[in-house]
């Protein structure tokens, strides 16, 4: 048996028991720790508030319990937004309110993506990103942060307007202007205008819903420009390093609209969430995207669930993962760069 081949064998068991072990069998039950972290969420944010409930699994309890009543504290005399300091030693812009706010009282949110891309990016000299799915922007102006030296460029792109002068506000307030670069449109496979769900209280489960509004996504409808990223990436004269996807089940579309971006010899490495079910919601599946990603290979990033999967391992069958995770995909001419930065991402994260 190959080395290949023995580790496809380890993975398929892992996924098997994966879905079939007590971890699985308890996903959807609430623990203590759980209904503490969603009671607070629901008391800053609104009570219809939709919390994963996995959400809490890496969240310290006492910090979030004092942190939640200083939100709840700075929303009641209408505190919009203040700057804070990231887990990782960053500052950010949190929005009270929002549910974006999370890496407030989550003290570790996006550290594994965060270092692996800052690490993937550690030689380079000013390096283009972007950031497909930007939200309020706390990951497009933590890393221009964590690249300064290196004199990044981040195109991050947010469709929802509410959400965009989130975006704004975030760049301008952290001084990241000659850094990160807004831009108010949805990423897809062809220019058209489209129509999102989205919720002022949980801006991170925006969604593209061409059949109207989508109860999950949130309450309310926003229309945006779409552009392809070829035609942007062909307009702006660039070739970005690194591309970043989190577009709640419109991923497919993305990439569809980046094959030449994806094709060519410098092609970008991708940090991409994976969600069945959101990619379901939009008529595409874990197959679909995987056959968009031919020529790179898949590594697991993190989860919800205190990491389902060990950080970096090689993922083979992206239809076999039925959970919310991030994943690292890496042209197959740079697995010694891949290397070397999950080496470095690794010994940040443990430092």
């Amino acid at each position: 048996m190959t080395e290949e081949s023995s580790a496809r064998e380890r993975e398929s068991v892992y996924l098997r028991d994966r879905q079939t072990g007590p971890l699985h069998r308890a996903a959807g039950r609430q623990d203590l720790r759980t209904r503490i972290i969603t009671r607070g969420v629901r008391a800053v944010c609104g009570p219809s508030t939709t919390v994963p409930t996995t959400a809490a699994a890496n969240i310290p309890l006492f910090s979030a319990g004092l942190r939640f009543v200083w939100l709840k504290l700075l929303g009641a005399v209408g505190i919009k937004n203040f700057v804070a300091r990231s887990g990782l030693g960053y500052d950010f812009v949190c929005h009270v309110g929002d549910l974006s706010e999370h890496p407030f009282y989550h003290r570790r949110a996006n550290e594994n993506e965060l270092a692996l891309c800052a690490a993937w990016l550690q030689d380079e000299s000013e390096p283009v990103v972007l950031d497909v799915g930007a939200n309020v922007g706390f990951v497009s102006t933590q890393l221009a942060q964590m690249l300064a030296a290196r004199s990044p460029t981040i195109y991050a792109f947010e469709p929802v307007p509410a959400t965009f002068t989130k975006l704004e506000q975030s760049v301008r307030a952290l001084g990241l202007n000659d850094r990160v670069q807004p831009v108010a449109a949805a990423v897809l496979d062809e220019p058209r205008q489209v129509c999102l769900s989205y919720s002022l209280k949980n801006s991170l489960y925006a969604q593209i819903t061409p059949g109207g509004l989508n109860p999950r996504a949130g309450d309310h409808l926003a229309h945006a420009q779409g552009v392809t990223l070829d035609a942007f990436c062909a307009q702006k004269g660039i070739r970005p390093a690194l591309l970043k996807i989190d577009v709640e089940g419109s991923e497919v579309a993305v990439l569809r609209g980046a094959s030449r971006l994806l094709s060519g010899s410098d092609r970008p490495a991708i940090l991409i969430e994976y969600n069945p079910l959101t990619l379901s919601e939009c008529g595409a599946t874990g197959g679909s995207l995987s056959e968009l990603l031919a020529g790179y290979s898949l590594y697991y990033v993190d989860d919800l669930e205190g990491q389902a999967l060990p950080f970096g391992s090689p993922v083979y069958r992206i239809e076999e993962i039925t959970w919310i995770c991030n994943l690292f995909a890496v042209p197959e001419d740079s697995l010694g760069r891949w290397a070397s930065a999950l080496n470095r991402a690794v010994h940040r994260l443990e430092a």
